[in-house]
């Protein structure tokens, strides 16, 4: 993946639960292109939905991502210090609703669109994300760099 040309770029929740996760297969991946992203110059940038999600993904009791909730925490303010964090308001829920009425999504899909209508507002054009499929459906929109890119 390259980061060439890129000035903003929003980090997707499983990207810092894997860098957060020593034991994680994607934490070296996850931690190095952050690294490279912050040598660049890159703006890493989050929105409260990402605070959310990591919160809840890195305490779920019996999950592979689950971690001490101390670290948690800790993680979440270096989250809020070291990234831009964007803000959740009324603009973002009202391109949440035009998303959801102008691409096909549904369900749990719906997370997918809010990580997508704060980068609309905020004029973010890509996306690090290790789920890169939950994002094919807004690629008229986003530009998804995946986490890792494959042979």
């Amino acid at each position: 993946m390259t980061l060439t040309g890129v000035k903003k770029l929003f980090v997707d929740t499983n990207v810092l639960i894997f860098a957060t996760n020593s034991a994680s297969p994607w934490h070296l991946p996850a931690s190095n292109v952050l690294q490279e992203a912050r040598r660049l110059g890159v703006e890493l940038v989050i929105s409260p939905q990402i605070i959310r999600e990591y919160l809840v993904a890195a305490t779920r009791p019996g999950s592979s991502t689950v971690l001490p909730l101390a670290a948690v925490l800790t993680n979440v303010r270096i989250f809020q210090t070291d990234f831009h964090l964007v803000e959740d308001n009324a603009l973002v829920s009202a391109k949440l609703i035009d998303l959801v009425s102008r691409v096909t999504v549904g369900g749990k899909q719906i997370h997918d669109a809010n990580v997508v209508a704060p980068m609309q507002i905020h004029n973010i054009s890509h996306l690090l994300t290790h789920n890169v499929a939950d994002f094919t459906r807004f690629a008229h929109l986003i530009t998804v760099l995946p986490l890792l890119v494959g042979p």
